[in-house]
């Protein structure tokens, strides 16, 4: 039997691959549990037990890791010569996949919203909280405050 410790590992490493976009099938078999097993691990997210500090370290050294090779991956489809048709699709194509993977892991991590409009709703809502800073004579810093924390862009001075 693992322990807790153990236990909390393998729990972030499932979160973590299925952020990644790894199925709960897929899951199931790669960690010997069963699909029941894999969805109440997902549904309790990461264990305390080993801390949330390592579980963002995974997740941030793979999303590196997917930044690196979709980078790879374009310059290598922008390479190809256009007599290569086939093989410069399937290379757009694979981009395009580990943009997905870094896009569901970036949710996953609340990088990003499950609903990619909320942030251009975010930044109406930042645009007309300035708008009235301005129209209020608002301190500089106050506005500059504001965007920082809605983290949508930069504050007109």
């Amino acid at each position: 039997m693992a322990t807790a410790v153990e236990q909390a590992k393998r729990n972030e490493e499932i979160v973590a691959a299925h952020a990644a976009g790894g199925s709960v099938a897929a899951l199931a078999l790669r960690f010997g549990l069963s699909p029941s097993r894999i969805k109440q691990v997902l549904r309790d997210g990461p264990s305390r037990v080993a801390g949330d500090a390592n579980a963002m370290q995974l997740a941030e050294s793979r999303r590196a890791e997917y930044r690196e090779l979709v980078d790879e991956v374009r310059a290598l489809a922008a390479d190809l010569p256009l007599t290569q048709a086939s093989s410069k699709v399937g290379a757009y194509k694979v981009a395009f996949e580990g943009l997905d993977r870094l896009t569901a892991l970036e949710r996953a991590l609340g990088l990003l919203p499950d609903d990619l409009s909320q942030l251009g709703d975010q930044r109406d809502l930042a645009e007309a909280v300035l708008a009235v800073f301005v129209e209020f004579n608002v301190p500089d810093q106050a506005r500059q405050a504001v965007v920082e924390r809605l983290g949508v862009g930069e504050a007109a001075p």
